[in-house]
């Protein structure tokens, strides 16, 4: 099954374009085997990877949530603001 994950902000500068895509061999999957992969596939993302989410339907998720690849996904960096 493929996963498309939308990139925002910083996400979408590492990977130098708009969207990613990871695929795996079954479904649903974790929000941390999702992020695992990603890492794996865009390294350059790594660097950043203690300040990132993901929102899944347009929901932060927390990292034993489950996905599906029908599932929304966005890859965010973590803003602050005062």
């Amino acid at each position: 099954m493929k996963f498309k994950i939308k990139l925002f902000g910083s996400t979408r500068e590492a990977v130098g374009q708009k969207e990613a895509e990871v695929t795996f061999n079954h479904e649903p999957i974790t929000v941390t085997e999702l992020k695992s992969t990603l890492y794996t596939v865009y390294p350059a993302l790594v660097s950043g990877a203690g300040y990132l989410v993901v929102a899944v339907n347009r929901k932060v998720a927390d990292d034993t949530a489950t996905v599906t690849s029908t599932d929304e996904l966005a890859l965010l960096p973590l803003v602050s603001g005062g």
